[in-house]
């Protein structure tokens, strides 16, 4: 890591407001899943401005984490910088018609929120986890209803270190993808009121059945980063791992999930590699069964080529160098 950027660091958290930074920090202790190496540098960022001159100094690798759901980490030391988003930036405020929420927010504070202020089509993401920027990062949804269809504009800060506002027919709503059109930080979503209002008591209702569901159905007690694979067109990723047999195949510490198979669990100590080697042999296995190859919704940081194998390709969120080029999800 270069010494001259390590110095501008430190004299620019000294200097702004809204900034912290952390050495040696273990990133297990920050990610659902419960693995993780040890960052050489975290930078914690709580108010825009401080973010925006935070970029324009950053220096490769370095990576944004959300609040570590879906998200897998070697458990080798990451030997640059990783930033994460606070303060300010988890607020969640109303004005008139529009509801905007920082992407540090929860989702499911936001959720909630949008239901009581009666914004239609929130209570199909209740009890989806993870934080605001996050679910955008990767287009979270549930039910036919993605974080995308809702949003009207996007904050962010790009890699210039310049702040970048998106309205809602600018971004890039893909299946499990970033909404945003262009490599950055995702600052603030805002979303707008419609014609057709919200019933809070029936989305209330709805809510409540869809987050006991999850409960019933999901592994909600264990150390998981929530889904694994994402769903094929027209096919259910769970009940295809389902069908090959996969429920409760153990490597290490790892084990897909008795509970639901498109769940991974940190079940018995696991090293990112158990859980790493699991996935890999339950894509394969069930490419053997049904002919399927299941893409991992889950983002792999930090990992060998050789380590990756065939998931080489989505091991994509490391930012290696600067560009304004949309980066692929």
């Amino acid at each position: 890591m270069n010494g001259g950027f390590v110095t501008s660091l430190d004299r620019l958290v000294s200097a702004a407001g809204g900034l912290t930074l952390e050495r040696d920090c273990p990133l297990s202790r920050l990610t659902s899943i419960g693995t993780g190496g040890v960052a050489r540098l975290l930078v914690k960022a709580e108010k825009v401005n401080a973010l925006c001159e935070l970029v324009k100094i950053l220096e490769p690798p370095f990576f944004i984490m959300g609040s570590g759901t879906n998200l897998l980490l070697s458990d080798r030391p990451f030997e640059g910088t990783v930033v994460r988003l606070g303060g300010a930036l988890g607020r969640i405020r109303q004005a008139g018609e529009v509801l905007s929420a920082g992407a540090a927010a929860s989702l499911g504070r936001l959720v909630h929120r949008a239901i009581e202020q009666d914004f239609a089509g929130f209570e199909e993401l209740s009890g989806v986890p993870g934080s605001v920027g996050g679910a955008a990062a990767m287009n979270a949804g549930a039910h036919s209803v993605a974080l995308g269809d809702l949003v009207e504009k996007l904050v962010m800060v790009d890699l210039s270190g310049a702040r970048r506002v998106f309205s809602h027919s600018e971004l890039t709503p893909g299946y499990r993808s970033s909404l945003a059109p262009v490599p950055g930080v995702i600052t603030s979503l805002s979303f707008r009121r419609g014609v057709k209002r919200g019933n809070p008591l029936v989305q209330r209702r709805r809510a409540r059945q869809l987050s006991e569901g999850r409960k019933l159905k999901h592994p909600w007690r264990a150390r998981t980063f929530g889904s694994t694979f994402k769903n094929p067109p027209g096919m259910i990723a769970a009940r295809l791992i389902d069908q090959a047999g996969l429920k409760g195949t153990v490597i290490g510490g790892a084990r897909v999930s008795p509970v639901h198979a498109n769940f991974i669990e940190n079940h018995n100590g696991a090293a990112s590699l158990d859980i790493l080697e699991l996935i890999k042999l339950v894509r394969d296995r069930v490419r053997r069964e049904s002919g399927v190859t299941l893409e991992p919704e889950v983002r792999l940081v930090g990992f060998t080529a050789g380590e990756l194998g065939e998931l080489a390709s989505c091991a994509v969120n490391v930012i290696e160098k600067k560009t304004t080029e949309r980066l692929k999800t």
